[in-house]
């Protein structure tokens, strides 16, 4: 094929040169997807409890698949344990990763952690709950106050527009749930025939919410009640199907699981109002890689709010956000 060595030579040259400049276009094209990034996420939940969590955890290892970076998680038991999730965060500090991820269960209390963060120059990405003590890279998750006075809307079209309302909030739901309890109580002063009659707070334990729902139906007539996440949810619906109000009494819960769709189904509440956390966890760990990378990224990524019903959980577009599953 080649008249001389010299040819031969001077083609090798040129597939080296080829090469050189391939790879002077292209330095990471032929590097696995480890060696491309090289960036280590630190991603601090509020808790490893819960499908919620499990949900932004799965959205996470899913970003860690395709973007080829070292994710390493830490959740605590408690969902109401500032101070433990707040020595976690400063511990991760010390590691040193390219970026945090972190879910807050308080706001004032992460103010020592954002400044230390900013000092070290490790951006912070603030998911689920949005932080206002300190500078962060970015916020993703919803507007709480305003899914606060989205589910008053919904509760005052269940009730035709006038009714007695109480609010069951969790104890230990941190700013995310004042900020949805003061939606709620900015909305009713748009609709003059809603009244809020009561608002309690429980714990996580059904059985000791349901107790405090109790309470409330046994000292008043109730027409409606908004539940602020999960486990509240599960207590008022768990009590009004012992008192079998669950048609007469509208319930309008916050977030999702197997229990509360079940509920659902038994008209034991109406709605349910649900964000994504499995988006949740992919864009943090994907937008946080790009601020390691000191790129620029939104402030604020504003997560979707789907309003659940009977009706409407078996669509499609539902069943992927209530039950994601990783291909």
């Amino acid at each position: 094929m080649f008249k001389s060595k010299g040819s031969l030579f001077s083609w090798l040259l040129l597939i080296a040169a080829a090469f050189l400049l391939y790879s002077a276009l292209y330095p990471d094209a032929e590097k696995p997807k480890e060696e491309q990034s090289g960036k280590t996420i630190q991603l601090i939940l509020r808790t490893n409890n819960g499908d919620y969590w499990k949900n932004v955890t799965m959205g996470a290892q899913t970003a860690v698949k395709e973007f080829g970076i070292n994710l390493h998680i830490s959740a605590g038991a408690d969902e109401g344990d500032v101070e433990g999730q707040l020595q976690t965060a400063m511990q991760s500090l010390e590691a040193q990763p390219d970026a945090i991820v972190l879910g807050a269960n308080a706001d004032a209390a992460f103010e020592p952690f954002l400044k230390e963060a900013a000092k070290r120059h490790i951006p912070v990405i603030a998911i689920d709950s949005m932080l206002t003590s300190g500078k962060t890279a970015s916020y993703i998750g919803m507007d709480n106050y305003l899914a606060g006075k989205e589910a008053l809307r919904e509760m005052a079209e269940h009730l035709g527009g006038k009714g007695d309302i109480a609010i069951v909030a969790y104890a230990k739901g941190g700013i995310n749930g004042e900020l949805r309890e003061r939606g709620i109580r900015d909305a009713v002063a748009e609709y003059k025939g809603v009244r809020l009659v009561d608002s309690q707070t429980c714990s996580d334990e059904y059985g000791a919410c349901q107790r405090t729902v109790s309470g409330i139906l046994d000292r008043q007539k109730v027409d409606g009640i908004l539940s602020l996440n999960t486990e509240t949810s599960i207590g008022v619906a768990l009590e009004l199907k012992r008192r079998q109000a669950g048609e007469k009494i509208k319930l309008v819960g916050f977030d999702s699981s197997p229990e509360l769709l079940e509920l659902l189904q038994e008209n034991q509440l109406q709605t349910l109002i649900v964000q994504n956390p499995f988006s949740m966890g992919y864009l943090s760990v994907k937008h946080a890689i790009e601020a390691a990378q000191g790129r620029t990224i939104p402030s604020r990524v504003e997560m979707s709010v789907e309003l659940i019903t009977e009706e409407n959980m078996f669509w499609l577009k539902n069943q992927k956000l209530l039950f994601p599953v990783v291909q």
